[in-house]
């Protein structure tokens, strides 16, 4: 995959920028956020640093073909909203997966950012399906899903136990080009 062709994509209010031209600083205050780490299940960046590792590690496996990862910045101010990323990509199918500052949710941006990034997917990295896994009692990111078109995958059922040594237990939604 060639990824560089991917860096920068442009979308009708948004901009999806790969990590290098996004503020670690604003990368950390989404990944130091104890909220939206519990939601997800993943430990939360203690300190700068620590995020820039994150940004260091997730740039190489975006270099390696190993997934994509964007910032979601707004077009207009360069403000920075989220992260979202493909992932576990395993023949013509990948992962989808995104995180939002607490005070950007609910603001209908990720209503027009993923299905562009599904669209991306489909249409330009030749995938058949997309998938999205969040947690079951995760209702803002399942309705999301359901409104963007995804559909509830009832074979699938999963739990684990986050960081914080708490249950969670996830559905997945699947979307088909």
């Amino acid at each position: 995959m060639q990824t560089q062709a991917f860096s920068h994509i442009v979308l009708p209010h948004y901009e999806l920028r790969f990590l290098n031209t996004v503020s670690a600083n604003s990368v950390h205050a989404l990944r130091h956020d104890a909220a939206i780490a519990a939601i997800t299940g993943r430990s939360t960046d203690r300190d700068l640093p620590a995020t820039m590792q994150y940004i260091t590690r997730m740039l190489t496996g975006t270099l390696r073909g190993d997934y994509l990862m964007w910032g979601i910045m707004d077009r207009q101010a360069d403000t920075f909203y989220g992260l979202i990323q493909l992932w576990h990509f395993q023949k013509q199918t990948a992962e989808v997966g995104y995180e939002i500052l607490s005070q950007w949710q609910r603001h209908g941006i990720m209503q027009e950012v993923l299905p562009q990034v599904a669209q991306l997917a489909f249409e330009q990295l030749g995938l058949q399906r997309l998938y999205a896994v969040t947690g079951a009692t995760n209702l803002p990111s399942r309705h999301l899903l359901e409104k963007v078109g995804f559909q509830l995958d009832t074979d699938y059922q999963e739990t684990f136990y986050t960081f914080q040594q708490t249950e969670l237990s996830l559905v997945r939604y699947w979307l088909a080009k």
